[in-house]
């Protein structure tokens, strides 16, 4: 119950009592550690693991963790890149104003795909080679992004998260935890299994 903060005693308390627990059922397969558990040490082991969101990238305890890759990439294509002038405004609600001659990438993700309303306005997007942050709201279908001066052109992606927009802080920026932006990509957003 605890295994996202490696410090906490209970973690050791309930691998105990699981242990005298199962030396009453010799011979069964033995499963204590979830993702938390697998990093807390060899004895949390036991005979199998249940490693969830560290199986996707995610770090058990909800930040970036070095020994974990990230597997899973949810990518967007930009629409169209435009020029916006200062004063003007973007998105529902004229959610940002541009305090300076900006381009505005639209990309193809919104909250109907999963990209979560909370990105507004703290939200980032890696894109050609960048950090750029979203501005405006996220909408159903669309998202906007301020790419300063770099080369972004229609056609090209976005990523939301993966290996350069880990996915921890992808969901601390939403103020929510990597499990929640798993589970909310829809069934519109097509699915590419590679490896």
């Amino acid at each position: 119950a605890c295994s996202d903060d490696p410090a906490e005693p209970m973690n050791a308390r309930q691998r105990d009592a699981f242990a005298a627990a199962a030396q009453r059922y010799p011979g069964v397969i033995r499963s204590f550690a979830n993702s938390g558990g697998v990093f807390l040490g060899p004895d949390y082991g036991f005979d199998a693991l249940r490693p969830g969101i560290c199986l996707y990238g995610g770090g058990p305890q909800g930040r970036p963790d070095s020994r974990i890759r990230a597997v899973a990439t949810l990518e967007a294509e930009v629409l169209q890149v435009r020029h916006v002038p200062a004063g003007e405004t973007v998105g529902y609600s004229r959610g940002f104003r541009a305090t300076g001659p900006t381009r505005i990438a639209t990309c193809a993700a919104g909250y109907a795909d999963g990209l979560l309303r909370a990105y507004s306005p703290a939200g980032q997007v890696f894109v050609a080679g960048a950090l750029r942050p979203i501005v405006g709201r996220v909408s159903m279908d669309v998202c906007a992004i301020d790419i300063g001066d770099l080369e972004v052109t229609a056609g090209d992606r976005v990523e939301l998260y993966g290996a350069n927009r880990l996915m921890d802080d992808a969901a601390a920026a939403a103020g929510t935890i990597s499990y929640e932006l798993l589970t909310s990509i829809t069934a519109r957003v097509p699915r590419l299994y590679v490896g």
